[in-house]
């Protein structure tokens, strides 16, 4: 016969059945969670940043979606960084208007810097993240600097900077004084900025005019960037001498586009006459062949601005 266990080894019948039985069940609602909230395991999604003028081997070339949060929720879903925060709201004099801060993966034990990008008409670079401004932010941070995305306060209609360019400029001086500088942990003397289309109109019409003192980088207007009447504020010895201003446009970006009447190399090559004239030694055009207004390598363009300053 063969002998009995012992009571403390002793299990019921079917203790093998019931075990499996219980690990199908805690398998079968682990998978109902993933598929009601796949954000707990699914890789976050990338975007493609060879459309912005990086190589497919750079190791920037495919960063983390930037997405506006959809739901309240403990988890990142933004994927705006450590440092990141979008949809921030700042006022001035009674104008309000919001702005993004990307941390495409910056070291604060360095010297960090800020790039701030100037939305074209319509304000798609602030209202959809995913792709340019995703790419701007990682080619920002490549080089240790944030990247600031300001939605003009001026959105009745279509969202420009230049047709209330003068209270868009007095917003923008302070978001950047009062809330950009002290806020964030980044060097006064690190501050460039890139604006395309009509942010390049407000660059080369408003900030490099009469606001010169914001750029202590560098500012690359891209498809625009024309020429004022005057320089608003008069230009130091210093900022002639070292302020590095680069325009962008496509060869193509002529206005003949049906999809673009806006003559961005004529308004590139005004602007840059413009401030070479004034005494700025450090102006650059580059017309670029095979380009248009809408397919300019954003990314390449930022990448080599930083690389230069």
């Amino acid at each position: 016969m063969p002998t009995a266990p012992s009571r403390t080894g002793a299990r019921r019948p079917g203790w093998r059945l019931i075990s499996v039985l219980a690990l199908l069940l805690v398998l079968i609602a682990s998978a109902v969670l993933v598929a009601v909230n796949p954000l707990r395991s699914a890789d976050a999604p990338t975007t493609d940043c060879t459309t912005y003028g990086l190589s497919s081997d750079d190791p920037r070339a495919h960063p983390h979606t930037v997405t506006l949060p959809t739901r309240d929720t403990d988890e990142d879903q933004t994927q705006a960084g450590a440092l990141g925060a979008l949809q921030q709201t700042f006022t001035s004099r009674g104008v309000t208007s919001k702005y993004h801060v990307l941390d495409g993966g910056v070291d604060t034990r360095r010297p960090v810097g800020l790039v701030v990008d100037l939305h074209g008409d319509g304000g798609a670079e602030y209202s959809e993240p995913g792709g340019r401004t995703t790419c701007l932010a990682a080619v920002a941070a490549s080089h240790n600097d944030l990247l600031v995305v300001p939605l003009t306060p001026d959105c009745r209609g279509a969202c420009t900077w230049w047709e209330e360019l003068r209270p868009n400029l007095r917003w923008l001086r302070a978001l950047v004084q009062e809330r950009l500088l002290p806020d964030l942990p980044v060097q006064r003397d690190r501050v460039s900025w890139i604006g395309y289309s009509g942010g390049a109109e407000m660059l080369s019409y408003g900030v490099l005019s009469s606001a010169r003192d914001l750029v202590t980088g560098g500012a690359a207007m891209v498809g625009g960037g024309g020429a004022p009447d005057s320089l608003d504020s008069p230009a130091t010895s210093a900022q002639k001498q070292d302020l590095l201003m680069r325009w962008y446009a496509g060869e193509d970006d002529d206005g003949t586009d049906p999809n673009s009447d806006f003559n961005a190399v004529r308004a590139a090559r005004e602007g840059q006459r413009f401030y070479e004239k004034s005494g700025f030694k450090r102006t650059q055009l580059s017309l670029m062949p095979g380009h248009n207004h809408f397919n300019m390598p954003d990314a390449t363009i930022l990448d080599n601005l930083l690389t230069d300053e």
